[in-house]
């Protein structure tokens, strides 16, 4: 099968979406069939075409990057040169899968969407923005999308620009060889300052919708010998690193803004457990969630739409109530306090992420998605 792929990132680009792209790109070149990603080219020096790992990979030059959203007008035209017999859109940022579908217009292959999560902008201004957008462009990407795909029910069935719409809830994936449980590295865990610590996790792009204000609030209200450990770069580093200190919780977080992709595993492994506590529905699954789920790690997560769906509440893990400090708090230290029952959640978070979230299963889901839409022709 000639599986076609779009996605706005790519590799080396990092993010939940293009992680979640790559993963099961990947898996479906090792099944033999011939994927394709077609995404933009941000980065100078980097080829337009490409095998990574089995992958062809095109990238389309970009005018520039608005809101996040590459401007590829170029993916119009190099979409209607890559043969596919099916082609899998990624949704948001919107400019790219409108410009495919308009190169998709009178092709005839069939499509799929994912629909990763709704656009948001804050401020009045955006908000204004993007229901303009909803309104009168996005209808335009949506005309010649056959199936839409979401990672959760509960998010599909709450954003108001797929009400009504017919929905394939598939989640997104997690390796389970590379995002397994194991022994802490006592080598890592020293030079990290973190012997004899009890350290709680968050792994993510620090922007402000992951909610990590509110957990460096909760620390002081936490026992001192607990640490966090802040895995993950962005825009607010420098920010989160001044609230720390004006909390005179310094000493108590750990940023660790450079860690790789094949180095994560071993970080999440010196925690006790881990926290997500975002905020608003950029979120909608929280792919760092079950990867935490997949080393063994007992979860706390912000009890919103999509995210609280990752979990069995109680079993693998605990909701908050978004942004309240002493919800959370109380959270944390009730597990760190309770070994027995981090036990109990930790092997259930392991197994519901082999029987969930592994890429063969989400793969496996794909196919018969794919070939349902080649068969309907």
């Amino acid at each position: 099968m000639r599986v076609l792929q779009v996605s706005p990132f790519y590799t080396p680009h990092a993010g939940g979406v293009e992680s979640h792209v790559r993963a099961v790109s990947n898996e479906l070149a090792r099944r033999g069939h011939e994927v394709t990603v077609l995404t933009s080219l941000l980065t100078p020096g980097l080829p337009t075409d490409e095998r990574i790992d089995g992958v062809r990979v095109v990238r389309v030059p970009a005018l520039g990057v608005v809101f996040n959203s590459p401007i590829d007008y170029g993916i119009r035209r190099a979409i209607q040169q890559i043969p596919a017999d099916v082609v899998h859109l990624h949704y948001p940022p919107p400019l790219t899968s409108y410009f495919a579908t308009r190169g998709l217009d009178r092709r005839g292959t069939p499509v799929c969407l994912t629909y990763h999560c709704d656009l948001y902008l804050a401020g009045p201004w955006g908000r204004l923005g993007t229901g303009l957008y909803e309104r009168l462009i996005l209808p335009t990407t949506f005309r010649n999308v056959d199936r839409f795909i979401v990672h959760t029910r509960s998010y599909g069935q709450t954003s108001s620009a797929l009400r009504g719409r017919p929905l394939e809830i598939i989640p997104s994936s997690v390796d389970l060889t590379r995002f397994r449980p194991g022994s802490s590295n006592e080598q890592l865990r020293a030079r990290l300052g973190l012997t004899g610590r009890r350290v709680i996790a968050f792994t993510g792009r620090l922007v402000p919708h992951k909610g990590i204000d509110a957990l460096l609030r909760a620390l002081p209200k936490l026992p001192p010998d607990v640490t966090l450990l802040v895995i993950g770069r962005g825009p607010r580093l420098a920010q989160l690193q001044s609230t720390a200190r004006r909390l005179r919780v310094e000493d108590r977080v750990k940023f660790c803004a450079d860690v790789g992709d094949d180095d994560l595993p071993e970080y999440l492994r010196l925690a006790e457990l881990f926290v997500f506590p975002s905020q608003n529905r950029l979120e909608g699954f929280g792919l760092a969630v079950a990867e935490a789920m997949a080393v063994g790690l007992p979860v706390i997560i912000a009890d919103m739409p999509g995210v609280r769906e990752v979990i069995e509440p109680g079993r693998e893990g605990l909701l908050v109530e978004p942004m309240l400090v002493e919800d959370l708090a109380e959270k944390i230290a009730g597990l760190l306090n309770d070994p027995p029952l981090r036990q109990r959640m930790a092997t259930a978070a392991r197994a519901r992420a082999e029987a969930r979230y592994g890429v063969e299963t989400v793969v496996d889901q794909l196919l018969t998605l794919y070939r349902s839409l080649i068969a309907a022709g």
